[in-house]
């Protein structure tokens, strides 16, 4: 466009360029963007405070936050006062990348720089948005009785953030008081507010308000989201209440929520965790059926499980799947099968799939450690594993981590009657 304006000797205006800067922007193609600022600039075309803003908020929507800056200065350095836009557009990239030290310094900076340019609504909200996802209440709440000392009335995107903070400290209460106080006020709970509200009240074992708000959320006319779906039904499951969770996951079925591999991993796990093994092959033939493909959770999970449950022949089955599908099974697959054998004393098959863990590269934790050297003591009587355990911990605990193969070595240069 700008070259067609060009060879018809027409020359682009600031709002010309400020409408390009703002579509390049708007298509992700910030790189494209900064070179048409900077001929604007060539050709002597002076940016207005809109142009300014334009290119400092598809900046920092790019995460190009120390390029923002860099735009300000500029714009000061012209002589251009930034304005209540400006200032909020920095705040919300700063917020977003957890810098709210350097927000607090800006919010400062806005009484301070210049002529005194006045914080609304979308500065308070930046701010308190920020800080709550860094956990920092106690300035939430100054940030917070400063707008309203000072008559500014937040709106539902501000107590969202300040109901999101609590719950993330574990304030059920305190979020429950902003939740009445946004409805005394007059409004309405989005689904934003319901989801932060039933993931807190899951969180933090209150159940039974999750289920009645998720009740209400639905009677209200807002539909929970997928996420709402699963996390409520992994609660149900962790619960013991799977028969709440198959119904709510027959309801997702039933409606426009398509349950997700999430989904599926969830309710497999509680079936298992329940004993209910033909469900639980029931549901991943319908996964199958769905066009999902297993993950490494799925795999994980029915392995963990069908070993608890003394499946260890299918359980096994199952683990060479995960393999066969170029996922890599971590140490908590391998310790549920090493506790499955050890609890039927297949000696055997323990120094198999230490081999296999070995050949693998498994990188063992201090629990597996434990289980391995637990298992290598009850496959010969002569030992204790409270003998052995203690020396191992320690070389674990001083490199951090170790690999089966080292724990193997170290285990046949020590104790060679093993026989590992």
């Amino acid at each position: 466009m700008l070259n067609d304006m060009t060879k018809c000797g027409v020359r682009p205006d600031t709002v010309t360029y400020t409408g390009l800067l703002d579509g390049l922007f708007k298509n992700g193609r910030a790189t494209k963007a900064m070179e048409l600022f900077n001929l604007m600039l060539l050709k002597g075309e002076e940016p207005n405070t809109v142009t300014y803003n334009v290119m400092i908020d598809g900046l920092c929507k790019e995460g190009l936050v120390d390029d923002a800056f860099k735009i300000l200065e500029m714009m000061k350095g012209k002589g251009k006062k930034p304005d209540v836009i400006t200032y909020n557009t920095l705040l919300m990239g700063l917020s977003t990348d957890g810098k709210v030290d350097e927000a607090m310094k800006l919010y400062s900076m806005m009484s301070k720089d210049g002529n005194f340019v006045e914080p609304d609504v979308i500065t308070y909200n930046m701010l308190i948005f920020g800080l709550c996802k860094e956990g920092d209440l106690d300035t939430v709440m100054e940030i917070y009785n400063t707008m309203v000392e000072r008559g500014i009335a937040g709106n539902l995107f501000t107590y969202n953030a300040l109901i999101g903070g609590c719950l993330q400290e574990g304030l059920v209460g305190k979020a429950i008081k902003f939740w009445r106080h946004a409805l005394d006020l007059g409004f309405v709970p989005n689904s934003i507010t319901y989801s932060l509200m039933i993931n807190g009240f899951c969180k933090t074992h209150m159940l039974k308000f999750a289920k009645g708000l998720f009740s209400k959320m639905r009677a209200s006319g807002v539909n929970p989201t997928l996420i709402d779906h699963n996390v409520l039904m992994l609660y149900l499951c962790k619960e013991g209440s799977l028969g709440q969770a198959r119904m709510l996951f027959e309801e997702m079925r039933s409606t426009n929520c398509v349950p997700n591999l999430v989904s599926f991993n969830t309710i497999i796990d509680g079936t298992l965790k329940a004993g209910d093994i033909k469900s639980a092959k029931d549901l991943l033939e319908d996964m199958f059926k769905m066009g999902l493909t297993p993950d490494a959770i799925t795999f994980s999970t029915i392995v963990n499980r069908f070993s608890k449950l003394g499946l260890l022949d299918e359980a096994k089955i199952v683990l060479e799947k995960m393999i066969a599908c170029d996922l890599q099974p971590d140490a908590f697959v391998f310790d549920s099968l090493l506790k499955g054998y050890s609890s039927k004393g297949e000696s055997e098959k323990i120094i198999s799939l230490l081999h296999q863990m070995a050949d693998k590269g498994v990188i063992l934790d201090s629990e597996i450690t434990s289980t391995i050297l637990s298992c290598l003591c009850q496959i010969s009587d002569d030992y204790d594993v409270m003998k052995i355990l203690p020396t191992f911990s320690q070389e674990t605990s001083k490199g951090g981590s170790i690999s089966c193969n080292e724990l193997l070595m170290k285990l046949n240069k020590s104790y060679p009657e093993l026989k590992l």
